[in-house]
């Protein structure tokens, strides 16, 4: 029996939920926790939206993490960032639990970074963070036709797309196409007009955020005015120029030298359709293809050191966290 547990069923919880709907690769129980009703009940409806698996024995949908029973083979935890720390110090101290899928932002500050990191080594707990970009195929095959390539630049232009909670997204693509492990953020082009984020009692961002490893750049750029125009994903090496449009399954490779443009096949995955193989790919013992935790914390912590000062000069300079989520 492969056990799951998913720990916030809120708007992607659910959709995490849908997805291990179609878990059929051993027989496999889950259970569900969310302390708000309303929560558990859009789970519910979405769980009876789409086809299920008969692998699936039994499910459960629960309030409290102490009325988790057994050991958990696979978890995955949706919640807000904000509690995200203390419910895993919570949960590890009760449960057995062997793998760990983290939604992100992954935690509020650098402090918060080093206590999970310690906390799951104590564990002894596998870790992973989900930014999924790396499962779709076009960003793969992007790889393998860009491996080798200098002066690696992404830019990322749009309106209203929630640069704060957004950004390590495109962070994390950036540094799985480029080989970047780290980098020096960059935040002089942000509006020093904090906004209120959609998600109550958060901030977001407007304006541009850059960074930069060696000889590799960033630029993830939110406009607050809506102009109706798809989300720009660009890229250039010393080679090739590529431009993305991930909405209409749009990705051409140009060569710089002769000017040729070569249509790559693209398509965005949704997350009701890759949690099940996640867990699959860990039942299995096969490598997962989501961000390790230690690769993701080194790419969160200079995003999450250098907005906090922000912050702190730009919004009231009174934060030991930052508001994101």
């Amino acid at each position: 029996m492969f056990n799951i547990l998913l720990v916030g069923a809120g708007q992607l919880g659910s959709r995490h939920l849908q997805a291990l709907a179609l878990a059929d690769f051993a027989d496999i129980t889950i259970q569900v926790v969310d302390p708000f009703a309303a929560s558990l009940e859009r789970a519910k409806e979405r769980w009876e939206q789409v086809e299920r698996s008969s692998s699936i024995r039994s499910i459960d949908f629960l309030t409290d993490i102490a009325q988790v029973k057994g050991s958990i083979d696979f978890c995955v935890v949706a919640t807000n960032a904000d509690c995200r720390l203390q419910l895993l110090e919570d949960m590890l101290a009760r449960l057995t639990v062997r793998n760990l899928l983290l939604e992100k932002v992954l935690f509020q500050s650098e402090a918060q970074l080093n206590a999970a990191a310690q906390l799951f080594a104590h564990v002894g707990c596998n870790v992973w963070v989900n930014c999924p970009r790396r499962m779709f195929s076009g960003y793969e095959v992007l790889r393998e036709r860009l491996s080798g390539q200098r002066a690696f630049d992404l830019r990322v232009v749009g309106e209203q797309w929630g640069l704060a909670c957004n950004a390590i997204h495109f962070i994390d693509i950036w540094a799985f196409l480029s080989g970047a492990s780290s980098y020096v953020a960059d935040v002089s082009g942000l509006d020093p007009v904090v906004v209120e984020s959609k998600r109550p009692g958060y901030k977001e961002l407007i304006g541009t955020l850059a960074g930069n490893w060696q000889d590799s750049r960033f630029s993830l750029t939110c406009h607050a005015e809506v102009a109706s125009q798809p989300l720009r994903i660009e890229i250039e090496t010393e080679d090739y120029r590529v431009t993305l449009n991930e909405g209409a399954g749009l990705c051409e490779l140009q060569d710089k030298a002769s000017g040729a443009v070569e249509a790559l096949p693209f398509t965005v995955l949704y997350q009701s359709q890759l949690t099940h193989r996640v867990a699959e790919s860990i039942y299995r013992g096969s490598p997962c293809q989501l961000t390790p935790f230690d690769e993701s914390a080194a790419l969160h912590a200079p995003f999450l050191r250098t907005v906090l000062a922000f912050f702190n000069t730009h919004d009231g300079g009174a934060y030991t966290l930052c508001p994101i989520t």
